[in-house]
C-alpha cells in the first residue's frame, strides 16, 4: 500500500505551495507557513511578508502564470552573477 503525501491545510484551506493573491498588499506570492492567523509568504524575487489569512484567497490561473513569470525573469536577470566580473580597463 502507497502512502499518500501529507498536505498540510490550513485556515480557509489554505496549503502551504499555494499560489495565493493578497488584497491587502496586493501582491501575488505562494504560501509558505502558518502561524496563528498569520500566513507566511515569498515571491521568486526572496521577498517574504506575513499577511492575515482571511485577506489571501487562491491565485488565479492568470495570478500563477504572472508568478511564473516572475520567476523566470528573475532567474534571467540573476544568471551569470556568480562568476567574477571581467573589467577590461580602457586606459592607454
Amino acid at each position: 500500500m502507497r502512502s499518500r503525501p501529507v498536505v498540510l491545510v490550513g485556515p480557509g484551506g489554505l496549503c502551504i505551495g499555494m499560489v495565493v493573491f493578497d488584497r491587502v498588499y496586493e501582491l501575488v506570492g505562494v504560501v509558505d507557513d502558518f502561524a496563528g492567523p498569520l500566513v507566511s509568504l515569498s515571491r521568486p524575487t526572496g521577498l517574504t511578508w506575513n499577511s492575515r489569512w482571511v485577506s489571501v484567497r487562491q491565485g488565479t490561473p492568470y495570478e500563477q502564470r504572472q508568478l511564473r513569470a516572475l520567476a523566470a525573469l528573475h532567474r534571467l536577470r540573476h544568471k551569470g552573477l556568480n562568476r567574477p566580473h571581467q573589467y577590461q580597463p580602457r586606459c592607454p
